[in-house]
């Protein structure tokens, strides 16, 4: 694991694997001293732990997100080049994806042009074809392809499945999904979609739990590390199975159900509706009945049960988007008082900032980071901050 073995024939056309050129030691270093930057500026004192490397450095993403484009007038499907936001350039592999995505990419560019319909422009808000969504599960080998376009033409669906049929992974799609997308926005948006072969869902297996993915539901998309990730955390927390616990952005559940065991019970927030369903059924699945969940936005539901909830749980999770939490969630943690609070960031640039805001009742007594994003910018910050008024953690 000291360098790298190879290196994607897309590196710096590509803005994502920034690190791809170098030795993953290096990579660990540039992201340790990037937390220990942050730290400083910060005025923290709790010592950062070593980063955990991942087990995986390459295809370790179980999810893709592709653009339709125009390059030399034809359809395309690739990624946004790093210099040009607004230029796709067609793709043939992924180092950090499945070994089978460049395959895909190419099978659904070639069947588009095909077709002869033009590629969605986002900026004239014109064409058909929009996005490719490939994710895989990693325990079953299987993929998940969703075909993303506007309503401005007709989607050959047979034909489509049968040119997925032909490449050598065409066996291992298990679920093709059809999704027409009319919003402005440059990002998929589910306003109507089908499947067209196989289920709504790919399951994958991590720390002896089953998870079932609908193709719109977040999921860490490291999986080889999860199992880490999670060792870690209930060792870090040595749950007695008395603890009541909060999990604020509960996504479907996966945090909860892995401390299930441990607790006496967890309630989990989450805005999106269907992640909900998916966190119950996910419940169901393990048969964990100690979990329960409330939809709606995390501020606004504390806020709403300020008077019953102080001192009801013994542990707060947090697990927010890369934008972090806000001042006024913030202040409704503080107003619950737990003896610990567990904030699982994707975003040190944020993380370290806002971690001052819990600094009239709290101290983080852990600082670990893992690597979850070989080859990139990015990293995992797992924090346990501990009130003033409780013992330190062994």
């Amino acid at each position: 694991m000291n360098s790298p073995t190879q290196i994607c024939r897309h590196f710096g056309e590509c803005g994502g694997c920034r690190f791809q050129d170098l030795p993953y030691q290096s990579q660990l270093r540039e992201k340790e001293s990037l937390c220990r930057r942050l730290q400083d500026e910060a005025a923290i004192e709790t010592p950062i732990r070593p980063i955990i490397p991942s087990p995986r450095i390459f295809h370790y993403r179980n999810k893709m997100e592709f653009s339709f484009g125009e390059e030399s007038g034809e359809t395309v499907c690739g990624l946004h080049r790093r210099d040009r936001r607004r230029s796709i350039f067609p793709v043939s592999e992924c180092l950090i994806s499945s070994p089978d995505t460049g395959t895909i990419v190419s099978a659904a560019a070639a069947f588009s042009r095909r077709a002869g319909t033009p590629a969605y422009d986002p900026y004239r808000h014109r064409g058909f074809w929009r996005n490719l969504v490939i994710r895989e599960s990693k325990s079953a080998g299987v993929f998940m392809v969703n075909l993303v376009t506007s309503s401005q033409g007709e989607l050959d669906r047979e034909g489509f499945l049968s040119a997925l049929g032909e490449i050598p992974a065409g066996d291992r799609i298990a679920s093709v999904i059809h999704t027409v997308n009319d919003s402005p926005a440059n990002a998929v948006v589910p306003e109507k979609w089908a499947v067209l072969r196989g289920e709504p869902f790919l399951e994958e297996k991590i720390s002896g739990l089953t998870f079932r993915i609908p193709p719109f539901s977040f999921f860490q998309v490291n999986p080889a590390i999860m199992e880490t990730f999670y060792r870690e955390l209930k060792e870090f927390l040595a749950l007695g199975g008395r603890e009541k616990i909060l999990d604020v952005f509960s996504g479907s559940g996966t945090i909860g159900l892995v401390l299930a065991e441990g607790a006496e019970s967890i309630l989990g927030i989450e805005i999106d509706p269907e992640a909900i369903v998916t966190a119950r059924f996910n419940a169901r699945l393990n048969r964990k009945d100690n979990l329960s969940f409330r939809q709606g936005q995390a501020a606004r539901v504390l806020a709403e049960n300020r008077r019953l909830w102080p001192g009801r749980f013994d542990l707060v999770i947090v697990n927010p988007p890369r934008s972090g939490i806000s001042k006024k969630l913030a202040r409704r943690l503080l107003e619950l008082r737990p003896e610990r609070i567990v904030y699982s960031s994707c975003n040190p640039r944020t993380f370290f900032p806002q971690a001052g805001l819990l600094a009239d009742l709290y101290r983080p007594v852990i600082l670990q980071p893992f690597d979850f994003f070989p080859h990139t910018p990015h990293l995992e910050m797992l924090a346990v901050f501990q009130r003033f008024d409780t013992p330190e953690l062994d």
